[in-house]
């Protein structure tokens, strides 16, 4: 695997032989001149490392070259008391495991709230790989992570209980880490992925959640991507990874926002969105199927559809019945809606009663057909045709006027197990 930390420091030399090259130059200027008080910039460079922080960075001013050597050392900052323990840590990542491991245990150990740790990796070595003592952290309720590595240790158990925020940048997850990860965290509420390896490409992401409410991933490496978080309000995905193949969002019955931004997506699945508010932007416009389940979207945009060849849609809108009533604006929707899917060879569509699809006829006249280049139709309904068929065919044929035989189907005289919920 190929690290991301290597190319970013490829041309830097390390804090060490930084600090050595520039020992050796003034001892060789100085020898003759130097204070009584001077001291290799080595020693002062490890002086720091020992003090605790607050007393390093009051040293700094004790003289210049002081002040050089601080400005090389981790930036190491744990705030305790009040019940508000933070811990950040920002450094050059050589090799040091064990040190850094004993930080995190002493942090853990101090029931820190917010962990805040980001590395630079050293082009040689690999990136920091996270110890178990971490995920055994039960007051931690901030957790965000640069450039390190989460193995997969299936029979390690996690548990953050009180965890309800996690920001990851270049962080490397091998094969199941993540999925194992959100599993122990049971009150995770915002989850943000940047620029990382979500395992093998091979695999499926899985998140499973019924308490996250915000999902972000921009520019991360999986082939397929599948969220299962029926609390879910805000999910944005952003990313031209070239491998990407499909993405499903299931039980996501709160959405109210949604903003997926791929070139080279190809299947996507939206099931049981339940929200009549929810805005949508999709710019997929390499997609080849596309699964809708759930109510009409009044505020959808998405970018044109060349490539798609198969569009399924359930709609979950109720017509009939003594509770429902059609929208007013029901129809203008629906034509705006479906218009999305005229670059598609095939559209199947799933309504609770044929009313749904029987356009007004002062309506037909007024607004163009929505599936004007559409060739194949089908229509699954719950509710029965006879009576108006003659009246849906109409309909139809303005909605998609190149479909010469749309497809009926209904499922009233079926069992219960095949109708539409």
């Amino acid at each position: 695997m190929v690290y991301k930390g290597e190319a970013r420091s490829h041309n830097k030399p390390n804090t060490n032989t930084r600090l050595r090259k520039k020992n050796i130059v003034e001892t060789k200027a100085m020898a003759s001149t130097r204070p009584y008080n001077y001291l290799p910039g080595l020693i002062i460079y490890h002086i720091l490392q020992l003090l605790p922080t607050k007393l390093a960075a009051q040293a700094c001013f004790v003289s210049k070259q002081w002040a050089e050597a601080w400005s090389s050392i981790p930036v190491f900052d744990f705030k305790e008391g009040n019940h508000d323990g933070k811990f950040r840590l920002q450094m050059r990542y050589q090799g040091d495991a064990k040190v850094l491991d004993a930080w995190l245990r002493s942090a853990v150990e101090r029931s820190v709230k917010e962990l805040d740790i980001s590395l630079r990796n050293v082009p040689t070595v690999k990136p920091y790989c996270l110890p178990q003592t971490l995920f055994d952290a039960k007051l931690l309720t901030t957790l965000s992570l640069e450039d390190v590595r989460i193995e997969d240790n299936a029979d390690q158990p996690i548990s953050l209980p009180s965890l309800k925020s996690m920001s990851f940048k270049m962080v490397d997850f091998e094969g199941m880490a993540l999925s194992n990860l959100i599993s122990g965290c049971p009150w995770i509420e915002h989850l943000s992925l940047n620029l990382c390896d979500l395992g093998s490409w091979t695999w499926k992401l899985k998140i499973s959640s019924s308490s996250l409410k915000s999902f972000e991933i921009f520019d991360c490496y999986s082939r397929h991507i599948e969220v299962e978080a029926k609390n879910l309000e805000s999910f944005k995905f952003d990313s031209d990874f070239e491998l990407l193949e499909s993405m499903a969002l299931f039980d996501c019955t709160n959405l109210k926002c949604i903003n997926i931004f791929s070139q080279h997506l190809q299947h996507l699945i939206l099931y049981a969105l339940c929200q009549n508010s929810v805005e949508a932007t999709i710019n997929t416009p390499n997609l080849h199927s596309f699964d809708f389940s759930g109510y009409l979207m009044a505020n959808v945009s998405m970018a044109p559809l060349k490539y798609l060849s198969d569009a399924t849609l359930i709609l979950l809108d109720h017509i009939r019945g003594p509770t429902f009533s059609l929208p007013l604006n029901h129809f203008s929707t629906l034509r705006d809606y479906l218009e999305h899917f005229d670059c598609s060879k095939k559209l199947k569509l799933y309504i609770h009663d044929a009313e749904g699809v029987m356009f007004p006829e002062d309506f037909r006249v007024a607004f163009p057909s929505p599936l004007p280049n559409l060739k194949h139709l089908n229509i699954v309904m719950n509710s029965a045709v006879e009576g108006i068929k003659s009246e849906l065919m109409e309909s139809l044929h303005w909605m998609a006027p190149s479909v010469e035989n749309p497809s009926i189907e209904s499922l009233s005289r079926t069992n219960s197990s095949s109708t539409i919920t």
